[in-house]
């Protein structure tokens, strides 16, 4: 689970950045992505498991992880 977490946080570093999110990282960006992208509310974000979110981010994690190599 800490390393679903840790994977999360540094997709949402990557989020942050290529959305031009200034002063969110991590799950902060995540979250707000996800806000941003399907119009959801801040609390129905925030409720998402680990593993929903993992999901839902599976295009991000390629282009996050082919960043880091």
């Amino acid at each position: 689970m800490a390393d679903l977490k840790s994977m999360l946080e540094k997709i949402g570093d990557h989020i942050g950045q290529s959305q031009g999110y200034v002063e969110l990282k991590g799950l902060d960006a995540v979250y707000r992505y996800l806000i941003d992208k399907y119009s959801w509310r801040p609390d129905e974000v925030r409720n998402l498991s680990l593993e929903d979110l993992k999901l839902l981010l599976a295009g991000y994690e390629e282009k996050a992880t082919t960043d880091w190599i």
